[in-house]
Order: structure tokens, then C-alpha cells, then sequence
């Protein structure tokens, strides 16, 4: 229980206030992760690396993780964000079609984590989806 009081200039009267935590929903943190697939070519994940680094100017709680052939991984992103704190996460899957990846990889590590870390993920469209992102391309395309 939290209590507060407040009392009117003329010192005459007063309030008292109880609320029960249970009642005061704490604010939500949400941490976000954007998913790549992952090179053997080391300047391709580091081309990723720089994408974070700029984002991380602009956003807090935000990870890299890659599906394959590089690090971190999904499960560590999640870990890292779940230790700084966050109760929600959403995934952005780097990835410009629903290929195997997004419809059955991401699906089973998104579960696997639920249930390990005790997390909220939300797995949002994959990027080739987002209307954003096709004028994107259109902008660079006729410009």
C-alpha cells in the first residue's frame, strides 16, 4: 500500500489517499530486437551492426540478433534484453519475404523464449511487408 496525504494551505483540513499496488500497473518496458539472418561474410553482420548503432542513438533497449551463421543469437538478445529489464519485447525480421525463416524459425524461438525467460514477444511483419519500406525503394529507385 502506498499512502499519501495532502493537506490545504489554511492547515484545516486534510486528505488522505490509499492506494493498493496491486492497482498501480507498473509502466512497461518494452525492448525490441531486429532479426537478421546472419552471413558467413563478416562485413555483411557488421553492415548490420552499424544499423543498431544508429538506432541505439534513437531508441533504448534495442538488440541484434541473428538467425544463423553469426552472433548473438535470438535466445541471447532476448537474455540481454530480459536482464535490462524489459517485460515486452518486439522482433523485427530483417528479411524482405516470408520465406522458411520468418513463417517457421522465428515462430518456434519466439515460443521457446516465452516460456524460458518469461517474457512477452511480439514478432512484428517481416520489413518486405511494410509499406515503408516499398516506398522506401520507390524514393531511392526515382530518385
Amino acid at each position: 500500500m502506498i499512502y499519501s496525504t495532502t493537506q490545504r494551505q489554511t492547515g484545516v483540513t486534510a486528505s488522505l489517499q490509499i492506494y493498493n499496488l496491486g492497482q498501480i500497473k507498473a509502466k512497461q518496458m518494452n525492448g525490441y530486437i531486429l532479426l537478421s539472418h546472419g552471413s558467413k561474410i563478416k562485413a555483411s553482420n557488421e553492415a548490420s551492426f552499424e544499423v543498431l548503432e544508429k538506432l541505439r542513438g534513437k531508441i533504448e533497449h534495442v538488440e541484434l540478433a541473428f538467425l544463423e551463421l553469426a552472433e548473438p543469437n535470438f535466445e541471447s538478445a532476448v537474455r540481454l534484453l530480459k536482464e535490462s529489464g524489459v517485460s515486452s519485447i518486439k522482433v523485427l525480421p530483417l528479411f524482405l519475404a516470408p520465406g522458411k525463416h520468418v513463417r517457421e524459425d522465428v515462430p518456434v524461438l519466439r515460443e521457446m523464449c516465452v516460456k524460458k525467460y518469461g517474457v512477452e514477444i511480439t514478432v512484428l511483419d517481416y520489413i518486405g511487408s511494410n509499406d515503408g519500406y516499398v516506398g522506401l525503394i520507390e524514393s531511392i529507385l526515382l530518385s
